[in-house]
C-alpha cells in the first residue's frame, strides 16, 4: 500500500530494531491473512491500575 516497511514508516534508525520490527510485522500479517486470530492474555481483569505506566511516569 505505502511501499515502505513498518520501520521506515516509524522512522526507526537502528538497523537491528528495524529488522526485528519488520520481521514481526511480516509474521503477524502472514498469520492474519491465513485466518489466525490474535490472542490477548488478560491476567488481571479486575486490576484498576497500570503499574508499568506508573513506573514510566515516575509515580
Amino acid at each position: 500500500m505505502y511501499h515502505k516497511t513498518p520501520s521506515e514508516i516509524l522512522k526507526i534508525n537502528d538497523e537491528y530494531i528495524a529488522y526485528c520490527l519488520d520481521e514481526a510485522m511480516t509474521e503477524f500479517i502472514y498469520r492474519i491473512e491465513n485466518g489466525e486470530k490474535p490472542r490477548f492474555e488478560i491476567k488481571n481483569k479486575d486490576r484498576k491500575d497500570n503499574p508499568g505506566l506508573k513506573m514510566l511516569l515516575g509515580k
